[in-house]
């Protein structure tokens, strides 16, 4: 791995890893300032709820109870606005590793430096890993002081379980960003690829819900396996999470095969 392109990489996304990290920070500690008021009126909350339809508490990962803290961040948080937000992360970073540099002539310039092409990007993958560990971190500090803020203090193991969930995730949609990147030209053509992909799971994790006899469709989404709010609730991490992690792991390793092999024309 390339420290010079590390140290450069991270010196890149560290101001978009702030704000990130800022605007989860905030977000979440509204979400756990509202559940004191949910807790108070649950009964009333819940009866609302039945009142839904089920595509719509689908479509937002709401379940039937939601009695507890976990639950609640589950809804209005970790199920479905989390993995979006940290999805948009992922893809932008993801997809800014080689396109983007094809893509402003600038590919020319970075190879001139006296390393590997994997090597070079291998260090970039590091940077945007460690920045995506950091917004887990911030996320799952924000969990536990909104806890403690509203006298639901979660136990250490179930903060970890959510985080590894939560990061199993991001790195999936993380690696499969940064073969689109390694293939393409343009970053804004591997960026809608791989925002397109992402939808696609979730409608898939959706009306595979909804549809019975399209039951199969949630075998085929990363949303199936992504499962923050059971991890919070029990302390234990799904098996899917390995899924994932191999999923990402398998395209950032194809789409560093996949640098390596192509003719770059900075």
């Amino acid at each position: 791995m390339s420290l010079p392109m590390l140290r450069k990489a991270v010196n890149d996304l560290r101001w978009t890893v702030v704000w990130y990290a800022v605007g989860l920070a905030v977000y979440g500690l509204l979400i756990c300032s509202v559940y004191p008021t949910f807790r108070n009126s649950q009964q009333a909350f819940q009866s609302l709820l039945h009142t839904y339809p089920k595509a719509f508490l689908q479509a937002f990962g709401v379940s039937a109870d939601m009695g507890s803290l976990p639950a609640f961040l589950g809804a209005e948080y970790l199920n479905v606005i989390w993995a979006l937000i940290i999805a948009v992360f992922a893809i932008m970073a993801g997809t800014g590793t080689v396109a983007q540099e094809v893509e402003r002539g600038t590919a020319d310039l970075w190879l001139s430096v006296p390393a590997s092409r994997w090597s070079l990007l291998s260090g970039k993958l590091v940077a945007i890993l460690s920045g995506t560990v950091v917004l887990v971190l911030a996320t799952v500090a924000t969990v536990a002081v909104g806890g403690l803020a509203v006298g639901e203090p979660q136990p250490v193991s179930r903060l970890l379980a959510a985080g590894v969930e939560m990061l199993a995730f991001a790195v999936a949609v993380g690696g499969y960003a940064v073969l689109l990147s390694a293939l393409s030209d343009e970053r804004g053509k591997a960026a809608g690829i791989a925002a397109g992909l992402t939808l696609a799971f979730y409608l898939a994790w959706i009306i595979g819900g909804l549809v019975s006899r399209l039951g199969w469709l949630r075998y085929l989404s990363i949303f199936s396996a992504y499962k923050p709010q059971a991890a919070l609730t029990s302390g234990s991490i799904a098996p899917g999470v390995g899924l994932l992690l191999v999923l990402g792991i398998l395209c950032a390793a194809a789409g560093v095969l996949a640098f390596q092999r192509r003719d770059i024309l900075g």
